[in-house]
């Protein structure tokens, strides 16, 4: 008989087995925040992140048109150096809403840059940028609706947090409206430090760490690509920045009067500006070493995970199988002694029926020859008296009866003793 825990320690066994099994294969599927919290009809982490890039990118392209709309009217130097202002850090602001790590996270704080920004311009539009319409400034309500769009996209269940707060329009219109914007520097409130214990503690093993590090750096790369198509525009923003800047001052206002100045401070930004591309392939360059650097350490931490996992898979795998030997040892000595006790059992019926079955035979045997006695014996009073009155009857018959016999019978013989002499003859 099987102890109750050999069924516990079967499974356990078996699970040891298929996890070694599948230990090498390290494509694993992308499991983010949409995965764990566990709705229904849910859009998975890296579909949602092909929608958070494409936004981006339209919201910065968004950025760009509408600064060089303002520019091309030839405000104010005021109004000109907010328009770049908005370009440098609201690009820049949107791409690091887009690269948290978490697709819903990015999602979510992406839509609460966009709320954060419309407030501002409803609020400041006048005195940021003149009398350039608000609407446009805002994209006329065109990526709440996108968002909304995606939320939908998303699935029917909008996800919530560990202490239960929803996840959209609301909860990005609500941070926007208490957290709001200053100014265009873009100074933003971090959601994560409020929310930090409502979001749950995922943890990763050694295989899904190892699985997941090509798609991370592929992420990586992604976002770094769509950046570096803004960094040549970033660099000369900075620098008509930079000169509206310098312009403003009044000593260089003197000096700038005169046109020689000004032709050789338009050379120097010529200069400067034509260093900008060679300073970008270097960090360019440098990035892609750092990325480098990181996935090989990364690879060799994971290494260490994988062998440590593995013997660990190992040591496991020989308890269950010393356990299991030591069950099935046990379950053979419990199944030979119940063999035992049932063979015992068995030849002890055996032969309590032989000798009840001798026992009946034998008294069978005797009532037989009991009634055979019986039998003998009246057949034998029968035949003695079938034979005695045979010889009788045989004697009867051959005795002479007198024919005249006076002191019997009388001479007048009655009817009943002529039917007597008949029979008797």
């Amino acid at each position: 008989m099987l102890v109750p825990n050999s069924k516990n320690l079967i499974a356990l066994f078996l699970l040891g087995v298929a996890l070694s099994q599948t230990g090498c294969h390290l494509a694993v599927q992308e499991r983010g925040f949409l995965e764990e919290s566990g709705g229904e009809h849910l859009l998975s982490s890296n579909k949602l992140r092909v929608l958070i890039d494409d936004f981006t990118l339209r919201y910065a392209n968004h950025i760009e048109q509408t600064s060089d709309q303002i520019l091309a009217q030839s405000p104010p130097t005021q109004v000109r150096r907010n328009a770049l202002l908005w370009k440098i850090n609201g690009i820049n602001a949107t791409f690091r809403a887009s690269g948290r790590k978490d697709p819903m996270g990015a999602f979510l704080d992406l839509w609460i840059l966009v709320k954060q920004t419309d407030d501002l311009f409803e609020r400041e539009s006048t005195e940021l940028f003149g009398s350039f319409p608000p609407a446009l400034l805002t994209g006329e309500n065109e990526f709440n609706d996108r968002l909304l769009r995606i939320q939908k996209t998303i699935g029917t269940e909008i996800p919530k947090l560990t202490n239960g707060t929803e996840l959209g329009e609301g909860f990005a219109e609500n941070f926007a409206s208490k957290y709001p914007l200053s100014n265009l520097q873009f100074d933003r409130e971090s959601a994560t430090s409020h929310y930090i214990d409502a979001i749950k503690d995922k943890s990763y093993d050694t295989m899904e760490v190892l699985g997941r590090l090509e798609t991370n750096i592929d992420e990586l790369q992604s976002l770094a690509r769509l950046y570096a198509e803004f960094l040549p525009k970033q660099a000369r923003w900075q620098a008509e920045l930079l000169s509206l800047d310098l312009i403003e001052l009044d000593p260089l206002a003197d000096s700038l009067a005169d046109l020689q100045q000004t032709t050789l401070a338009a050379q120097s930004i010529s200069q400067t500006v034509a260093q900008i591309p060679a300073l970008i392939d270097h960090e360019r360059k440098s990035v892609e070493v750092a990325i480098n650097e990181q996935r090989e350490i990364t690879v060799n931490q994971i290494e260490a995970m994988r062998v440590k996992t593995i013997d660990q898979l190992q040591q496991e795998r020989r308890i269950v199988l010393d356990a299991v030997n030591q069950e099935r040892v046990v379950a053979t000595e419990d199944l030979k002694e119940q063999l035992d006790k049932s063979l015992s059992s068995v030849d002890q019926l055996s032969k309590k029926r032989t000798e009840e079955a001798a026992l009946y035979g034998e008294a069978l045997l005797v009532m037989a020859i009991n009634e055979a006695k019986q039998t003998l014996a009246i057949a034998s009073v029968f035949g003695g008296l079938f034979i005695l009155i045979a010889g009788w009857l045989f004697t009867k018959k051959r005795k002479p009866y007198p024919s005249n016999s006076t002191y019997y019978y009388s001479q007048d013989p009655s009817p009943a003793d002529e039917f007597y002499y008949k029979r008797a003859g």
